[in-house]
């Protein structure tokens, strides 16, 4: 059965011990940010903190974080053991997300047990932290789900946008071009009209895993949270619009994006992903709150952004890595396994394939750098042999340090970078969501072009300096008999 809501995902979370209450008294302006910073780096458990300074009596007094920041729990998040290998946790996400699941509609959920709107609505009670020094603002969200729907079809997105709270009853959003929600305004703005949107905030841990994955236009990303679970998201109508949303979220905030340019307030900078802060403060759309409903004791969720390797990075290894498993294995033969490696998140993508043709390394990088997900992900793509574990750093570097000839293997491909991306000087930037710059394909297969030599036993590739098949057999037979503790 699917994890039902917030409160059963932190039991979950606690009974397994990947929870830690933070009683002490915390101070969101900053602290709660090196807490989240250092628990990360420890490896440690997920947060919810309980006793946030100048909020310990309010309405919204808790906040919970870092709850997919492991492979261990994200291996709970979908009904796995947490001793789940990230390899399988990818090929269990390929699996399920092939089988979309309808939401079912119902009357009303617990996010209706309180409803304010009008003058009693206030952003500054919510609990937000400031996580950088730099921030520009408080975020409200940034592990969440951002409701819309296509002006002129039924096709909802559920995204993960950033929102800076302005006011007590203004948001700032922040999108790019060629983002789903962005496709959406421009629908509204055609005509003039505002985009009604809600916020849907602490629910089941799959809705932020599934608002930051790459969904293909028109398809909902309550469909894949559904295929994920494996059984139908339960949404509810929202108060002022008709948009739909989780009827067991914690809270979830209605209102209109808009679309007059005009009206746009300044925004950031913001810690991102790439752990630096690449962006300027810019103008960007306004979300104006008309409602907010909640359950009783609601818990705010954020994460987090900044230096690898965080609770975003960590679950975006899994979902990238899947659908660019995807991608190639629908385009092209000899695909083995794709890591989208956390510590990057979406720039370094590493691509085991059989090396059966002549081309083959060329074409996986042709494919993924002409498909959508290039938006974010992929600048530097490698290429390995199925021997070396793609999984595996050390042997990574391994195959990079000797399988690799600069002057054949680094290829470069003019194009495009991420806004977000450091590696590129904002004099290069030719539109706030984009930067000129070069892509990277290494290429760390044996060569199949070269010829056989003596030099190498007859192979074209020198073999391995490492024990025969057959000795290793008869060692691990012994192992025990050796008395090594190891």
């Amino acid at each position: 059965m699917a994890i039902p809501d917030l409160n059963e995902w932190l039991a979950l979370a606690e009974s397994e011990g990947e929870l830690a209450r933070v009683t002490k008294k915390v101070d969101w302006n900053l602290e709660l940010g090196g807490i989240a910073q250092e628990t990360a780096n420890r490896g440690g458990p997920a947060l919810l903190f309980e006793n946030i300074k100048d909020y310990e009596d309010g309405t919204f007094r808790r906040f919970f974080t870092g709850g997919l920041a492991t492979y261990s729990r994200i291996a709970l998040m979908l009904g796995l053991p947490k001793d789940t290998p990230y390899k399988e946790l990818i090929r269990v996400w390929r699996e399920r997300t092939k089988n979309p699941i309808k939401p079912r509609i119902v009357d009303t959920g617990p996010v209706k047990q309180n409803i304010i709107k009008g003058d009693d609505i206030d952003l500054t009670k919510f609990p937000a932290p400031l996580w950088h020094k730099l921030d520009g603002h408080r975020y409200l969200g940034t592990f969440d789900g951002v409701i819309t729907k296509d002006r002129d079809s039924d096709w909802i997105n559920v995204g993960n946008y950033r929102r800076a709270i302005h006011n007590e009853k203004q948001m700032g959003i922040a999108f790019t071009i060629g983002q789903h929600i962005w496709m959406h305004w421009r629908s509204y703005r055609k005509r003039g009209e505002n985009v009604p949107v809600a916020v849907a905030i602490g629910w089941n841990p799959l809705m932020p895993a599934v608002s930051c994955s790459h969904v293909p236009v028109g398809v909902c990303e309550y469909d894949i949270m559904g295929a994920l679970a494996g059984e139908p998201v339960e949404l509810v109508k929202c108060e002022t619009n008709d948009l739909l949303v989780p009827a067991s979220a914690q809270i979830v905030i209605e209102g209109e994006l808009d679309t007059n340019m005009e009206n746009f307030i300044k925004e950031g900078p913001f810690g991102e992903y790439t752990g630096y802060y690449c962006t300027v403060p810019h103008t960007r759309p306004v979300f104006n709150v008309k409602c907010i409903t909640y359950r009783n004791d609601p818990i705010l969720v954020g994460t987090q952004e900044g230096v690898p390797i965080l609770e975003d990075h960590r679950i975006c290894s899994v979902h990238h890595s899947a659908a660019i498993f995807d991608l190639l294995e629908e385009r092209m033969s000899g695909i083995k396994a794709v890591n989208v490696d956390p510590s990057t998140g979406w720039t370094n993508v590493f691509v085991q394939i059989d090396n059966s043709y002549y081309g083959q390394v060329q074409q996986v990088a042709a494919n993924i750098w002409s498909s959508g997900i290039s938006t974010m992900v992929g600048k530097n793509v490698f290429v390995f042999d199925e021997d070396i574990d793609i999984f595996d750093l050390n042997k990574v570097m391994w195959a990079i340090g000797y399988r690799l000839k600069p002057s054949k293997d680094i290829i470069t491909f003019p194009g495009w970078h991420s806004p977000l991306d450091p590696s590129e000087h904002p004099k290069d930037r030719v539109h706030e969501a984009i930067k000129k710059g070069d892509r990277l394909l290494l290429d760390c297969t044996k060569p199949i072009d070269w010829p056989r030599t003596p030099d190498w036993f007859g192979e074209r590739f020198p073999p391995l300096a490492y024990p025969d098949d057959e000795t290793m057999r008869k060692v691990r037979e012994n192992w025990n008999s050796y008395e090594i503790k190891a």
